[in-house]
Formats: structure tokens, C-alpha cells, sequence
């Protein structure tokens, strides 16, 4: 269809096909789902669906052009005006991934219409050789990378939130996904409403996903009601794509019981587990004196986890082997069973997992992240903050003199150190070598673990080690 005429976009309800991807590579209902049987969203509903929004000082709204994005986009304007000055900053982004012909027409579109609603819009573009398999996961990367740095440029941003158009839809989807992988409790609990964009980063910026809640026909249907149109993508009818092949079979799915609303009910339940288990966890913690360490290594009382029922022990390893092995992806529950059985098991000696070191220590279990494995380089200027193998948040004051790298201290600067007159020997070398460090080319100027030691030091360190720090992402 010709994406720069917005009346040929609409589409009839009867011939309701799957709208195009929204922006995290997940897309509009099922085909033949009646759009005019669905209920439209009034503007009386607008105020406590956009309520999580009025947190944040903007909003920068994810739209492909797709139906379900389209209508988050008219909705959101909508709300905007009841709002008046109460609004928070709505900006609009929609991405060309250049992996179609008519991308950047349909893009261009989306642009036009948001700057039509009074609405800032941005277009961005995916740049660069394009991946021969894994293209959908491939894209939604991207797109969160570049919606990422728009949220970080807008000028005095305050709080930021990246808006996306997920529906109750996209959320059965997931949930059956997940299933057919053999997911825990934690990929079943299905997608939160409110997350950081990028755990990694440290910037604070959160996506958001305020219609969960809705169908995405009821999303269409609204639209069809103001004459407002969409964009369909062929892509959609590509099988080779899961979420394509879970979408076709909706109809059947809904048959034999596994509709939306049904799957929907099933997510908030399993979600409601995960916050009893989350807290139980907590309670272990607490019970076994799970000590931090300051984000050199955990430790905790071995005899009380191993007393505690194995899925609670699961969690606390599994998220201590996330906060300490410095991996962005996480570990697969298979391997992280098999580690937590022979954890509980006596005689256990050992093992790493995800990138961190799993080893007893007398009474205790203790959790370290692997020596040499993947320990990033980071360049920091002055004033900037960012953050450092996943672990820690790592800044240079505005005064520091120039550029250094943040590179792990290693078990030659470290050996160095523990020859200092005074040294405070009280830790492992394995986890110490291990934590960040301040380098100017071969120099070390600073290790913000050991400050509070090392700033007395005149002889070896200067006042320049006060102007950087280290924290752990607890």
C-alpha cells in the first residue's frame, strides 16, 4: 500500500491482518480477530492508563506505524491535552531498520502524523550490515539502542521513560513462547509494565508498557472509529519468525482454551507467586547473612541456604551469579539447576557459572566474578559516569585532569599494592584482582575500592584518587 497516503492505511475490520512490528519486535493480534466486536478506549480511560507516565519528565513513544503503535500514539496525544501542563515532554520515534523497501517511506509517514498531532517526532535509522539469522532479535537490539540514545540527548531530560505499544496480546504470546522453552517462574510471570531500558547502563531510563492491559483489536478498533489508519507489514506472514507461528494459531489456541484473557488471568497469577517468592528470598538472604562484600564477593552461611527449599535456593544463586559474573545474558535454569544441586550437595568443592566463581570457603558458599574472563576496558572522561562490567557504577569527577581507562586491577597491581607498608590484607586475591581500577596508560591512579586506605597513603597515591569512585549495583 502507498505509505504516504494515510487514508489507504485504514483498514476494514473484516480484513484485519496483523499490524507491523512495534518497537520491541512484537506485533499487532492475531489475524481474523473481529476489530469492530472490541470495545473502544475512551478518553474517560486515558487518566489511569497513562497514570504510570505523569512519573517521568518525558516520554519518548516507540512507533512503527503499526496499529497497535499508532493508536499509543493518538491515545497519548489525547491524554496530553486533559493533561495540560501537568503532560510530561511526548516525543515520538519511529525506526527505519532499512530492512524493507518501503521502510523509509512508512517511516517518514509516522513522522507526519505525530508532527500532525502537534507531537515532536524524530526518525531513526538502522545503520550497518544487517545479520543473516536472528534478524528480529537482531532489530529489536537496535531499536532500544537507538531509542536509548534519543531518551540520553533530550535536553534537560530529567526522568525518562521509552513508551512501548505491547498489548494483552503480545503478553499471551510471550507467555506461550516461554512455556514452549521450558521457562521458570520468572519468564512466566511474563513482560513487567515498568523496566530499566538497558540494565547495563546508567543512565536510569525505563520503559514502559501501559497497555498490557489492552487488546490490541480493541487498540484497531478505537482507530477505525476516528478514521485513523495503520500500516501492515508482509513480514508479519513470515512463519520462519515464532511469534508469527504462536499468532496464526491463535484461533485454534483460543478453541482448546488457551485464549488471551485466559493466558492474561495466568500471567497476573504467576506474577503474583513471583513477588511471594521474590520475597522469601529476601527472607533467606537475611536468615543465611548474605554479606555483599561491597561487590567483591558474596557470602553467605552454607548450612542455612542448604536447609531452604530448592527453588528459593535456586533464586539466591542464580541472582548472585547475575550481580557477580559481569554476563548480560543470563544463565539457562538448566545449568543454574545443576550448579544448585551440587552446591547442596556435601563435598561440593566448586564451580563457576555465568562468569563467576562458585566456591565453599569454611562455613560459607562465596560468589566471585571470574578472573580474565571477558573484563571489559572503559573509557571514562571527566564527568562521566557509566557502568563497568555490569557490577559497578563507575565516575570521574568534573575536575579529573584527563581521560583514563577503567580496566580490572589485575593480580600483578594488586601484588604490588599488598607489598605497601600497612596493607590491609584481608581479602582474597582471586575477587580483589578482580575489581575496577583507575589507569592512565600503564599508571594506576586509583583503585575506588581501597580508597579509604589508599587516600592516606601520600607516598603512592596523590589527592587525584578522591576524584574517582566505584559503586556496586546492588
Amino acid at each position: 500500500m502507498a505509505a504516504d497516503n494515510p487514508n489507504s492505511l485504514a483498514r476494514d475490520a473484516r480484513q484485519a491482518a496483523a499490524a507491523p512490528d512495534d518497537a520491541d519486535g512484537r506485533t499487532d493480534a492475531a489475524e481474523g480477530c473481529a476489530v469492530a466486536a472490541e470495545p473502544l478506549i475512551s478518553d474517560d480511560a486515558l487518566a489511569a492508563l497513562f497514570a504510570p507516565l505523569t512519573a517521568f519528565d518525558a516520554v519518548v513513544l516507540a512507533v512503527s506505524g503499526g496499529g497497535d503503535s499508532m493508536a499509543l500514539m493518538h491515545l497519548a496525544a489525547r491524554w496530553r491535552q486533559q493533561c495540560g501542563k501537568r503532560s510530561p515532554n511526548i516525543i515520538v520515534a519511529t525506526v527505519d531498520h532499512g530492512l524493507r523497501a518501503e521502510s523509509r517511506r512508512e517511516a517518514e509517514w509516522v513522522v507526519q502524523q505525530a508532527r500532525d498531532l502537534d507531537l515532536e517526532a524524530h526518525l531513526l535509522s538502522w545503520i550497518g550490515d544487517k545479520p543473516a539469522t536472528g534478524i528480529q532479535d537482531a532489530a529489536r537490539r537496535e531499536r532500544y539502542r537507538l531509542l536509548g540514545e534519543l531518551a540520553n540527548s533530550l535536553p534537560e531530560r530529567g526522568r525518562v521513560a521509552v513508551v512501548t505499544a505491547h498489548t494483552a496480546d503480545d503478553q499471551a504470546e510471550t507467555l506461550l513462547m516461554r512455556l514452549a522453552r521450558g521457562s521458570g517462574i520468572d519468564g512466566l510471570a511474563g513482560m513487567a509494565p515498568e523496566r530499566p531500558l538497558d540494565a547495563a547502563a546508567a543512565d536510569g531510563v525505563m520503559l514502559v508498557r501501559p497497555l498490557l492491559s489492552i487488546s490490541g483489536a480493541s487498540l484497531r478498533a478505537t482507530l477505525q472509529a476516528r478514521g485513523i489508519g495503520w500500516i501492515d507489514d508482509p513480514s508479519n506472514a513470515v512463519e520462519r519468525f515464532e511469534r508469527v507461528r504462536i499468532r496464526k494459531a491463535a484461533r485454534l489456541l483460543a478453541e482448546m482454551g488457551f485464549s488471551n484473557d485466559r493466558l492474561a488471568v495466568s500471567v497476573r497469577r504467576i506474577a503474583r507467586a513471583r513477588a511471594a517468592l521474590l520475597e522469601a528470598q529476601k527472607e533467606l538472604a537475611a536468615r543465611a547473612r548474605l554479606d555483599l562484600h561491597r561487590g567483591a564477593y558474596a557470602s553467605f552461611d552454607l548450612t542455612i541456604w542448604r536447609q531452604a527449599p530448592e527453588e528459593l535456593r535456586l533464586r539466591m544463586l542464580g541472582d548472585l551469579i547475575g550481580r557477580f559474573g559481569g554476563s548480560a545474558v543470563p544463565v539457562s535454569l538448566a545449568s543454574l539447576e545443576d550448579l544448585t544441586r551440587r552446591a547442596s550437595a556435601v563435598g561440593f568443592e566448586g564451580a563457576t557459572l555465568g562468569g563467576a566463581i562458585v566456591t565453599p570457603q569454611g562455613d560459607e558458599l562465596r560468589i566471585w566474578r571470574e578472573d580474565g574472563r571477558g573484563l571489559p576496558v572503559l573509557t571514562l572522561q571527566p564527568g562521566e559516569t557509566a557502568i563497568w562490567d555490569g557490577r559497578f557504577r563507575v565516575r570521574a569527577d568534573i575536575t579529573s585532569p584527563s581521560l583514563v581507562e577503567v580496566r580490572a586491577l589485575g593480580r600483578p597491581a594488586l601484588a604490588n599494592l599488598r607489598r605497601m607498608e600497612g596493607w590491609p590484607d584481608t581479602m582474597q586475591a582471586a575477587p580483589a584482582a578482580t575489581l575496577p581500577a583507575i589507569w592512565r596508560g600503564d599508571e594506576l591512579v586509583a583503585v575506588p575500592f581501597f580508597a579509604d586506605w589508599l587516600k592516606n597513603d601520600k607516598g603512592h597515591f596523590g589527592r587525584e584518587i578522591e576524584l574517582y569512585s566505584a559503586e556496586f549495583l546492588a
